[in-house]
């Protein structure tokens, strides 16, 4: 398949990209100017042909050079995003062009181009306390008015989205600064770390199930399942308390971490227990489990 991408430079893009292009399939990405292509993997920078999104090469132009030349994506992955907890006043413009317009504006090229199968990236954070809407920061809310834009193309000009809401990830690689990649860091340096009083359930999936659960997606979409369109969560399915990560953590590990519980307070909208009430995408089941992940984490280079 040809399969356009963007967020490529990410976590969950790098590592989907990869997967794609070992598949056999031809990988298109949009990326800043900005974004650190040179820290891609050698087997991506050679494989897959980036367009640049800037000022003078719009999303419409990219879309449109690619359908000129032969290269008319059967399916587009958009994971591209700004991430944050918790947001500053400055950050709310960026926030909105990066999570609402450029969304938009793909979709706009998208479906100007004939171009209709489209995988999204949500969150659980739009799912507070298990609601089908409640943000727990503006991150979460911006996804979601994204996802109200795409019911608009969907039924106007008739896109079919499959919407995949994920849970925390992890993975070799991981430069997030995520809870495993914090705890890695302690076990290496021997240094205290104040967490939460440590109740909160996690949910956390391995990064190549993730990206199992994206691949699967689009191979719907390309197969023409549009009965698969919804939203669905990717989930370990077996949420537990952080404390049980963290002792899990060191059991793996071998070594005691020093860790001042209650060290600081939870944060304001907490998510004290994830999402429950999704629905799990058909033919998909996460098949690493934490365990067994933590010890592929702590193998690869740092």
């Amino acid at each position: 398949m040809k399969i356009l991408m963007t967020g490529i430079t990410g976590f969950i893009g790098h590592h989907l990209g990869e997967r794609l292009v070992r598949d056999g399939h031809e990988v298109f990405a949009i990326v800043r100017p900005t974004s650190k292509i040179d820290e891609l993997s050698e087997n991506l920078r050679r494989n897959v042909r980036f367009y640049v999104y800037d000022g003078e090469n719009t999303v419409l132009d990219i879309l449109e050079d690619l359908c000129v030349e032969g290269n008319r994506p059967d399916v587009v992955y958009h994971l591209a995003a700004d991430v944050m907890a918790a947001h500053q006043f400055d950050d709310i413009k960026f926030l909105i062009q990066s999570n609402i317009t450029f969304g938009t504006e793909l979709l706009d090229a998208m479906t100007a181009n004939n171009v209709f199968n489209f995988v999204n990236t949500g969150t659980f954070a739009q799912h507070f306390e298990d609601a089908e809407y409640s943000p727990v920061n503006l991150y979460a809310a911006t996804k979601e008015c994204f996802e109200s834009i795409i019911k608009f193309y969907e039924e106007a000009h008739g896109l079919r989205c499959i919407a995949l809401h994920l849970f925390d990830t992890y993975g070799p690689d991981d430069k997030r600064g995520k809870i495993l990649g914090l705890l890695k860091k302690i076990s290496e340096s021997g240094e205290n770390l104040k967490m939460s009083p440590g109740g909160q359930l996690i949910d956390i999936v391995y990064i190549d199930d993730v990206v199992s659960a994206f691949v699967a997606a689009g191979e719907y979409l390309a197969a023409n399942r549009y009965d698969y369109c919804e939203t669905y969560g990717v989930s370990s399915l077996n949420p537990i308390p952080l404390r049980e990560v963290v002792k899990i953590f060191e059991e793996v590990a071998g070594k005691k971490l020093s860790i001042e519980w209650g060290g600081r307070p939870y944060r304001k909208r907490e998510v004290m227990v994830p999402w429950k009430n999704f629905k799990t995408l058909p033919g998909w089941a996460p098949k690493i489990n934490l365990r067994e992940g933590i010890g592929k984490f702590l193998e690869a280079k740092s």
